[in-house]
């Protein structure tokens, strides 16, 4: 489980970072902080699998 939630987490924070430095949006700072927001949903999304799948066994 922790290893999943650390390569998601990893992958989210990388693939955040491309899509900060391709998509301008004219943003004063020039970017949209996707570098933050994704890994923050993929733990959350990792943290609340394990929370389901632990409330079914």
């Amino acid at each position: 489980m922790y290893l999943k939630a650390t390569l998601v987490t990893i992958a989210g924070w990388f693939i955040g970072m491309v899509l900060d430095a391709n998509i301008d949006f004219g943003d004063p700072m020039g970017f949209l902080s996707l570098r933050i927001l994704f890994p923050i949903l993929a733990i959350g999304l990792c943290i609340l699998h394990e929370l389901r799948r632990g409330s079914s066994r």
